[in-house]
């Protein structure tokens, strides 16, 4: 059995199915989704779907599943007029989610909401000995193994929205995960964008973990979707041997 983790899928199905079929998944294996499987891309509802009924695959709230989970009626009905439908649909590439959401039935929607409001926020695991934390971008010791219905609207927020490696004041947060005994692995923010803005690698568009003491980002860069040039995908983390498998993205 081995523990797979990839993050910031972003509707990106197809390339989410090359992935597994590159690291080899078995039904003896385990993967965990850590985050931003929808949005921008056209296939996230069909992404959740297929997370949702394997039972060796989990998904962690991302930034975007709680954007989405805080603008959708609760119920499954059509409405999205909750107080983030505007920073989801239009700021955040959500109007492609919610198109292929309406297209489910109303007992489908609400199912898939109730499956989401009862995803972790924050995992810890242990892996041949070693101690991992998952979470989609910021860390509170308070949080661990907590679900999204067990929190706030503020608490996931300050998760799933704060990192190291975002400058603006509202969501900039300080390294705190060098104060604790985990190999973070995290998502969030692209690898592409972290060295562009925080390193003088010049070689920053390559698709690579970034690594930073005990902290391991493994946004490939979905968000971008293959423009302007840069090498963008989704990488595969085996946590049993730290083995990356970078899946590129073709356009």
């Amino acid at each position: 059995m081995a523990t797979y983790v990839v993050s910031d899928l972003h509707g990106q199905y197809k390339l989410f199915k090359e992935g597994l079929k590159k690291i080899g998944f078995s039904d003896d294996d385990m993967l965990y989704v850590i985050g931003d499987a929808i949005d921008r891309g056209e296939d996230g509802i069909k992404l959740l779907q297929c997370i949702k009924r394997n039972k060796n695959m989990d998904l962690l709230i991302g930034n975007h599943e709680h954007m989405m989970l805080n603008s959708v009626d609760p119920d499954g009905k059509e409405a999205c007029d909750g107080e983030d439908y505007d920073l989801w649909l239009f700021l955040n590439g959500g109007n492609v989610t919610y198109d292929h959401y309406l297209d489910l039935t109303e007992k489908s929607r609400k199912a898939l909401l109730a499956w989401l409001r009862n995803r972790y926020v924050i995992k810890t695991l242990e892996v041949g000995g070693k101690k991992f934390c998952l979470t989609h971008s910021y860390y509170n010791p308070d949080f661990e193994n907590k679900k999204c219905r067990e929190l706030s609207y503020m608490e996931t927020w300050r998760i799933v929205w704060k990192s190291l490696f975002r400058e603006e004041r509202a969501t900039h947060g300080t390294d705190i995960y060098k104060d604790y005994d985990y190999t973070f692995i995290i998502g969030h923010v692209p690898v592409q964008r972290i060295r562009a803005s925080y390193t003088s690698d010049e070689d920053f568009y390559r698709l690579e973990i970034y690594k930073q003491g005990n902290l391991i980002d493994i946004d490939g860069g979905c968000s971008f979707m293959g423009r302007n040039g840069i090498k963008s995908g989704a990488l595969f983390l085996r946590l049993d041997d730290m083995e990356v498998f970078p899946v590129e993205l073709v356009v």
